[in-house]
């Protein structure tokens, strides 16, 4: 049975981000052959939510690895972003990370780069990779 891919923005040759993933998603994404997934978005952040420990069970039955980093929307810090890093750096690839919209997964992208690449560079892939984020873009450039 093959499963449609959720739209996603390509951050790197080994990184993407989307949007809030279920079962069939990540079905689709393991037989497409993604190895990690990192979930930033908290439980309950809204109802209807998937729960984290049910996807995670869905992953992990698929042989892929579970990352948790719930990070609250509107709050991503510098710190977050270093924790991410640490996760890219351990996470088999490639690797799917995901929250409500995948704009937290760009922030933490981003700021998991923040040592390696200019404000101007990551806010220039940024929106080549499709985010339109002004207020995350002046931080970055700040």
């Amino acid at each position: 049975m093959s499963h449609t891919l959720p739209p996603m923005r390509q951050l790197t040759e080994t990184l993407s981000a989307c949007g809030q993933l279920t079962a069939s998603d990540i079905e689709a994404l393991a037989a497409a052959g993604v190895k990690s997934l990192i979930c930033n978005r908290p439980d309950q952040e809204e109802p209807g939510q998937p729960s984290t420990a049910s996807l995670q069970a869905v992953a992990e039955q698929l042989g892929m690895q579970w990352y948790y980093q719930p990070v609250i929307s509107g709050q991503v810090e510098d710190q977050q972003g270093d924790e991410f890093a640490a996760i890219l750096a351990s996470a088999a690839t490639p690797v799917v990370a995901f929250c409500r919209s995948g704009a937290r997964c760009g922030m933490l992208w981003a700021l998991s780069q923040r040592t390696q690449q200019s404000g101007a560079q990551l806010v220039q892939h940024l929106q080549h990779a499709g985010y339109d984020m002004p207020d995350f873009f002046k931080r970055l450039t700040g």
